[in-house]
């Protein structure tokens, strides 16, 4: 298991081996045509959680991984340098034929927003949706880690040069970081989590809660842990009884995984000054309330 997560982070961290390992992998998927079900949509705020999700269900029976990973921003066909503030413009042919290219009974795991052309396609092809959500403070401290060391992110040289420290790049992920000369930047956390919080209430969309995903070794809970992988499980047509649901959990838990660094519940707490929660307050603390994870701003 080591050696196997040890070769997976190469491929991941290596652009050269992403470029011919992944589409290898995804003409071996799009091959594999005889498992039944629905599609699945594993979707979530970039590191609220997806990588587990995705390890989870890799280990559900009859379910296989497509090998696609997208965000929306791969499919935009305006420029990102707009400077008059309009909204961005996406190729939603593209889209349809990305998602449509995976088989029933596999999963295809995304950064995207429930925009309603997105919604459109995705009751057309008759995808079950599962979106996970993490205490967007514990997002903001693993974002900062993520693009301090993931040398392939477009963010890792700015992040790198212009905030030295781990306090000031968690300001910055914190209130977001403008567009620079390529037109490229990070939203705040409170756009972020407007833009993926809109998946709740949606048709076809189980709502997953990484805290309650994680389990005993992650500072949640076991049995909590179980109830929401059986739960997952009748969401997407594979239903598990507490047996199944239990070996699941113990195969997936991975700490060797190249972007799984830590995965603990309140981690936030070993890393926020008292300037840090400010900032959060003012930019998010009414969402960070309605999410349920506060009941006020006193925190």
């Amino acid at each position: 298991m080591l050696l196997m997560a040890g070769i997976a982070r190469t491929v991941t961290e290596s652009e050269h081996l992403r470029k011919v390992a992944f589409p290898a992998y995804r003409a071996y998927a799009r091959a594999m045509v005889f498992y039944p079900g629905p599609r699945v949509l594993a979707t979530s705020m970039p590191k609220a959680g997806t990588h587990l999700l995705s390890s989870l269900l890799k280990n559900f029976p009859r379910l296989m991984f497509s090998g696609r990973h997208h965000a929306l921003r791969n499919f935009r066909l305006d420029s990102p340098t707009d400077s008059k503030g309009r909204p961005p413009e996406f190729d939603w042919r593209k889209i349809e034929r990305t998602l449509a290219s995976v088989n029933r009974g596999q999963f295809m795991t995304a950064h995207f927003a429930p925009l309603p052309e997105l919604m459109v396609i995705l009751g057309r092809l008759e995808y079950k949706t599962v979106n996970i959500i993490r205490d967007p403070r514990d997002v903001v401290v693993s974002s900062a880690h993520y693009l301090t060391h993931l040398e392939r992110h477009f963010l890792h040289e700015r992040m790198k040069s212009e905030f030295p420290t781990m306090e000031e790049r968690l300001m910055a992920v914190i209130s977001g970081l403008p567009p620079d000369a390529s037109g490229r930047g990070l939203p705040s956390v409170a756009q972020r989590i407007s833009r993926y919080r809109q998946w709740i209430g949606q048709p076809n969309t189980f709502e997953c809660r990484f805290e309650r995903l994680i389990g005993a070794r992650g500072g949640g809970s076991d049995e909590d842990q179980i109830n929401e992988i059986r739960s997952i499980g009748e969401h997407i047509g594979r239903p598990l009884n507490p047996q199944g649901a239990t070996a699941i959990a113990e195969r997936t838990w991975s700490p060797q995984s190249s972007t799984f660094r830590k995965g603990m519940i309140g981690d936030w707490r070993n890393h926020f000054t008292e300037q840090h929660k400010e900032a959060f307050k003012n930019l998010a603390g009414t969402e960070l309330v309605e999410l349920g994870y506060e009941r006020d701003q006193n925190w």
